[in-house]
C-alpha cells in the first residue's frame, strides 16, 4: 500500500538531460570538431568543421584550454584561419566554459567588420549558440558595448576603445591581429598592458590569444612572441621520413640565362617552381608538401622532432606559448608553390626599383616573418677583397699619419692600428689584443703604453711613430680616464646614442677641462661601410688591409649590420650585432681609429709626395705631421 503511493518518476527529455548530467568540458578543438558550422556566406568549405585542413591548428586551440598555459602568441601568415581558431575559442567558451570575454580589434572599423562577417554567421549557423542568446536574437551581439549572454559577457572591442573598459574585469582576451593593436591610448599604457590590467581577478584562470600576421622586428607584437616558447612546426618528408623546418630558402626557382629570375607570369604557370626537401633533395609537388604538413609535429625552438615524431631536446614549462607558421603550412586548395614563387618575382622586381613594400609584405603575409630592413648589408667576402700585399706592422706608401682605436675588456684590451692618407685613403697597419691582466688596475695600463710608443716601421725602413689614439672608456671608466691623463695623446670616447646632430660631441669635467668625446657610434659605422663595401678600388676612401688580415678578424669587421626597427614607438635605423655573443671588437676600435684620424685633421691631409733620400747609414724618426699640437690637453 505504501509502495503504490510513491510518486512515478517522470521521463526527462533529452535538452533536460544534457542539462543535469555532469560531463566532462570538451577542449576547444573538441567543441569545435563536434559542433561548429563554417557558414557559406564567408567560408570556401562550408560545412561541418573539420581539422583536415587545418591539422596544425589543433595544439593551438588546446593550449587554450590547457590549465597551465595563460597566454597564446600566435605568429601567423594572411589566411591561415587564426581568425576561425579565435571563433571556435569563443564558442567553447559561451558552450562550455563561461567567463566574462573581451575580442579587441586594431581600430573601429575592423571590430565591426569582424562582428559582420565572422562572428554574426558563426551564431546564425550555430544553434547551440542561438539558444545563449536572449530569444536567439542575433541583433543583441553588439561593437563597443558589453552583449549579456545567458552565463557571461562578451565584449567586442578595439585598440581606442580601452579606456572604457578601465572599470571592466575580464578572464579570457583575444586580441585580433594584435601587431596593429601597438598605439598607446592617451596617456596610459600599451593595450597589451592594460588588457592585462583587466584580467587581475582572474589571475590564476585568465587566458588571452594574440594570432597575427607580423610587422616588424622588434616591435610590440615581435617583442611579446620572444618571450614565449617559440613553437615551430617541423616537416615529415615523405620520401626520407626525415624532419626539418620548412625555410624559402629550400624553393627552386627556376632563372633567367644571366642568373636573374623569371616573370611573376612565368612562375604563375606553376612549371618554374618546386619545394625541395633539405635532406634527401626530393622535389615535391603539391600533394607530397601537403603531406609534409599533416604529418608536422609542434617543438619549441631550441629542440628538434624525430622521424617518430618525438621532442628532443628540453621542453621548458613556460606559461606563454608561441607558435611560428607559414604559408608552407596551408592546404594547396589555399595556397601553392607556384602562387608563392609569382609573388616573390614581383616583390624582388619592386625591390630593386626601391620600393621594399611588396618584399615586406611577403614576409608578413606570406612567410609570417617579422621584417627587419637591412639598410647596410655586411658580407665578409666583400671585405676579404680588400686584402694587400703590404705586410702588417709597415707603414706602405701613401700613409702619413697613423691613428689607433682601442677597446678595454676585463682582462686584456682590443686595438687597431690605422694609416691615413690624401682625401681619407686609410691602410690596417695591425691589429690584436693586449693582455694586460685585470684592467681595473692602472699599473697593467704599461703594455698599453709601451705598445703606443713602439715605432712602427715605414716601407722604406724609416721609422713613423703613431700620432694620435682614442680609447673606449665606458667600460672602467676612472682608471682609463686616469690613463689617458698620464699619456699625451690618448684621449677616452665612448659611444651615446644622444649624439645624433654631428658625429661626437665635447664633455668637460667641473673645471672645464676636456672630459671625454661622445660618439655617434651610427654615423662613423656609416662612413666605414662606405670604406669597406662600397668603395670598390685602391684610392681616396679604400681601407686596405695587410696581407696577414685573418678571417676571424675579418668576421669581426663584418660582425653588424645596420637594419631598421621598431624602438619604443618610432622607427629607427641603427648598427646591432648579426648575432648574440658575436665578437665585435675590432670593429668598434676601427671607430675609435677613424675618430681619432677625423677630431686630428687626418681627413685634410694634402697629397703624398716621394721623401727626400737621406744618407746612407742615417734612419730618420718621424714624430707626426703637426696635429697634435692643437689637441686639447686631457
Amino acid at each position: 500500500m505504501i509502495e503504490s503511493m510513491l510518486p512515478i518518476p517522470l521521463a526527462l527529455f533529452p535538452e533536460e538531460r544534457e542539462i543535469i548530467e555532469p560531463r566532462s568540458k570538451l577542449t576547444v578543438s573538441q567543441w569545435a570538431e563536434k559542433y561548429r558550422t563554417l557558414s557559406r556566406k564567408t567560408s570556401k568549405y562550408p560545412g561541418p568543421w573539420s581539422h583536415e585542413f587545418t591539422p596544425f591548428l589543433v595544439e593551438i586551440m588546446d593550449s587554450l584550454s590547457d590549465i597551465n598555459t595563460r597566454e597564446v602568441w600566435f605568429k601567423k601568415p594572411a589566411q591561415i584561419a587564426g581568425t576561425e581558431a579565435s571563433n571556435n575559442w569563443i564558442g567553447q567558451t559561451i558552450d562550455e566554459d563561461p567567463g566574462p570575454m573581451v575580442i579587441l580589434m586594431p581600430d573601429e572599423a575592423i571590430a565591426k567588420k569582424r562582428l559582420r562577417i565572422k562572428i554574426k554567421p558563426m551564431f546564425e549557423d550555430n544553434p547551440r549558440l542561438l539558444r545563449h542568446l536572449t530569444n536567439s536574437d542575433i541583433k543583441q551581439l553588439r561593437v563597443g558595448q558589453e552583449t549579456e549572454l545567458d552565463n557571461m559577457f562578451l565584449f567586442i572591442a578595439w585598440a581606442g576603445s580601452a579606456a572604457a573598459m578601465s572599470d571592466m574585469s575580464v578572464q579570457k582576451v583575444i586580441i585580433d591581429e594584435a601587431a596593429k593593436c601597438i598605439g598607446d591610448v592617451g596617456q596610459e599604457a600599451s593595450p597589451y598592458d592594460l588588457i592585462r590590467d583587466r584580467q587581475t581577478t582572474f589571475s590564476n584562470t585568465s587566458k588571452l590569444f594574440a594570432p597575427s600576421t607580423p610587422i616588424t622586428k622588434g616591435d610590440p607584437f615581435d617583442v611579446e612572441f620572444e618571450e614565449t616558447d617559440k613553437r615551430q612546426w617541423w616537416f615529415k618528408c615523405p620520401f626520407c621520413q626525415q624532419r626539418h623546418l620548412p625555410r624559402w630558402a629550400y624553393v627552386d626557382l627556376d632563372k633567367n640565362s644571366v642568373r636573374g629570375l623569371l616573370s611573376s607570369k612565368d612562375y604563375a604557370s606553376g612549371h618554374c617552381s618546386r619545394y625541395v626537401c633539405p635532406i634527401c633533395e626530393k622535389r615535391w609537388d603539391e600533394m607530397n608538401r601537403w603531406q609534409a604538413a599533416t604529418a608536422g609535429k609542434w617543438a619549441p625552438r631550441d629542440c628538434k622532432v624525430d622521424p617518430d615524431g618525438r621532442i628532443i631536446g628540453k621542453v621548458f614549462s613556460n606559461p606563454h606559448r608561441g607558435y611560428d607558421s607559414s604559408a608552407f603550412m596551408l592546404y594547396p586548395g589555399f595556397i601553392t608553390m607556384a602562387k608563392l614563387a609569382a609573388e616573390w618575382a614581383k616583390a624582388d622586381k619592386a625591390w630593386k626599383a626601391g620600393d621594399y613594400k611588396p618584399k615586406q609584405n611577403f614576409m608578413n603575409s606570406r612567410m609570417g616573418d617579422s621584417w627587419e630592413i637591412k639598410e647596410k648589408e655586411t658580407a665578409e667576402g666583400v671585405i676579404t677583397l680588400h686584402k694587400g700585399s703590404y705586410e702588417p706592422e709597415r707603414a706602405p706608401v701613401g700613409v702619413q699619419f697613423i691613428s689607433v682605436g682601442m677597446d678595454v675588456q676585463i682582462d686584456h684590451v682590443w686595438y687597431l692600428v690605422l694609416g691615413w692618407g690624401y682625401q681619407s685613403e686609410l691602410w690596417v697597419l695591425s691589429e690584436g689584443r693586449l693582455e694586460t691582466g685585470d684592467t681595473a688596475e692602472l699599473a697593467n695600463y704599461k703594455i698599453v703604453s709601451d705598445f703606443l710608443h713602439s715605432p712602427i716601421a715605414d716601407f722604406d725602413g724609416v721609422v713613423r711613430s703613431i700620432n694620435i689614439a682614442a680609447i673606449d672608456c665606458n667600460y672602467r671608466t676612472e682608471v682609463v680616464k686616469a690613463f689617458c691623463r698620464q699619456l699625451n695623446g690618448l684621449i677616452p670616447v665612448r659611444g651615446d646614442a644622444t649624439v645624433t646632430t654631428r658625429n661626437y660631441r665635447e664633455m668637460k669635467d667641473s673645471s672645464k677641462r676636456l672630459d671625454r668625446y661622445d660618439l655617434n657610434v651610427d654615423a662613423y659605422k656609416d662612413t666605414l661601410y662606405y670604406h669597406l663595401y662600397e668603395a670598390k678600388t685602391p684610392g681616396p676612401g679604400y681601407m686596405h688591409l695587410h696581407k696577414k688580415f685573418s678571417p676571424d678578424s675579418i668576421s669581426q669587421l663584418a660582425s653588424e649590420e645596420k637594419v631598421t626597427k621598431r624602438v619604443k614607438g618610432k622607427t629607427r635605423k641603427m648598427w646591432e650585432p648579426k648575432g648574440e655573443h658575436v665578437a665585435n671588437h675590432l670593429w668598434d676600435c676601427s671607430v675609435y681609429a677613424y675618430f681619432a684620424g677625423e677630431v686630428a685633421g687626418a681627413k685634410f691631409l694634402g697629397p703624398w709626395k716621394v721623401p727626400e733620400a737621406k744618407p746612407a747609414g742615417k734612419q730618420q724618426r718621424k714624430t707626426g705631421s703637426g696635429y697634435l699640437d692643437d689637441l686639447p690637453k686631457i
